[in-house]
């Protein structure tokens, strides 16, 4: 008798190297399976033998994420439709998410998130607050992504480089939210994320990319209440992106420097940044 069990279990015992939880979710995306309690209680029923599956087993083998095969990763508290074109979200950004909601509160104002990617940042803090939340990417294909995910309207998309859009325009930001691609060539990634995700987003091609961003902020228009920007950033990069900072937003500007789940320091908290 074939269940979701038997099922499981034999393809994990002929392809050991697979996650455990990516054969999880090809049986429920096969089985139409809405959720873990559903799956949990449907583990020994018996089922029919789907081609379906065994096609994404074949992908899973070559290495291919489930997240580009399923179209769908999850973030926060859903799911958002992902493809080749942006990167999919990490668990780590979740606590991003959580550091700026924690700041944030009841607040109102404008939010900024940079290198939208999928949206996920920006939509999450847009369901979770009263701000009004912009998002920017260079990709226009990234961008049909998020618009995609973005089922209610409720976030602004702009295309452009950094803050180029936002110069010199009336609206000031309460807030920068900004994931961008921060990992070197020669940092060793796994090789499906080499062999799948777009460079672009996952690389970074700009050296001076933390630099251009805080020259780029001067060029905007402050809230009186002054501007607090959130970043996530790669491995050592925690005093150049502090001292980058201080250079070009003052010596008077408040950084705190968090760990993530794994203890690496991944996110740089700039507070108190106003204009001339």
């Amino acid at each position: 008798m074939l269940t979701l069990y038997s099922l499981k279990q034999n393809t994990l015992k002929l392809h050991n190297f697979l996650d455990k939880n990516d054969v999880k979710l090809a049986l429920m995306h096969v089985y139409n399976i809405d959720s873990y309690t559903d799956y949990v209680l449907k583990l020994h029923t018996p089922i029919e033998e789907k081609q379906e599956f065994y096609a994404i087993i074949n992908r899973l083998v070559k290495g291919e994420p489930i997240q580009y095969i399923l179209g769908k990763a999850y973030f926060y508290d859903r799911y958002f439709f992902v493809n080749k074109n942006v990167l999919i979200p990490r668990v780590e950004t979740e606590e991003l998410v959580d550091i700026v909601l924690k700041d944030v509160k009841e607040n109102t104002g404008n939010l900024l998130d940079l290198g939208t990617g999928s949206g996920a940042i920006a939509l999450t803090l847009k369901a979770h607050s009263k701000l009004s939340v912009f998002a920017s990417d260079i990709s226009k294909k990234a961008l049909e992504v998020a618009q995609k995910n973005d089922c209610e309207n409720s976030v602004t998309f702009v295309h452009g480089d950094l803050l180029a859009p936002f110069i010199n325009k009336e609206i000031a930001f309460d807030y920068i939210v900004a994931n961008l691609p921060y990992i070197k060539r020669e940092e060793e990634v796994e090789q499906k994320v080499k062999d799948y995700e777009p460079e672009s987003a996952l690389y970074n091609s700009d050296p001076n990319i933390f630099e251009r961003l805080f020259k780029e902020v001067k060029m905007l228009n402050f809230p009186k209440t002054g501007l607090s920007i959130y970043l996530e950033i790669g491995t050592n990069q925690d005093d150049e992106v502090s001292n980058l900072a201080r250079r070009y937003l003052g010596e008077n500007v408040k950084i705190n420097v968090v760990n993530d789940m794994h203890g690496k320091k991944r996110f740089v908290i700039i507070k108190d940044i106003y204009g001339n």
